[in-house]
């Protein structure tokens, strides 16, 4: 039960990588792909492949949510408390609730909400990254 544990924070690193990829994706439409012709089929894939990760970024996040809930108890029932961990599901699960309120109280109207979302999902990379390097501690 305890490798449970560690393939469910990989697989929580994995939904947050597609949850992340939200914003780059859009940027990169908008820098490279926007330019080229309508008919060029790069520009056919990648537009749905951006569909793809965009109109499901949501359940990305949620899916993510439920990975780290298994996760912490999981970790709790079979392993010990980690600092570092605490402080990346706390991050998580505050970014969860940002984007929740973003999505279904400002109803997609951009303002300090989205600042404050993409700041938090950077410094949630910061604490992953913490928390793997520390192995887990």
């Amino acid at each position: 039960m305890r490798d449970s544990g560690n393939l469910f924070g990989w697989l929580i690193s994995l939904g947050f990588l597609l949850t992340l990829l939200n914003y780059p994706v859009k940027l990169v439409y908008r820098k490279f792909v926007a330019s080229k012709p309508r008919e060029s089929k790069f520009r056919g894939v990648y537009v749905k492949f951006q569909r793809f990760i965009v109109s499901n970024h949501r359940f990305f996040a949620f899916f993510t949510g439920l990975l780290l809930l298994a996760h912490v108890i999981i970790q709790l029932l079979y392993r010990w408390l980690s600092w570092t961990g605490l402080i990346a599901a706390a991050l998580m699960v505050a970014n969860l609730l940002i984007g929740s309120y973003g999505h279904y109280i400002k109803k997609k109207r951009p303002s300090a909400w989205l600042v404050i979302h993409r700041a938090a999902g950077l410094f949630l990379v910061a604490a992953i990254m913490a928390h793997v390097l520390t192995g887990g501690r």
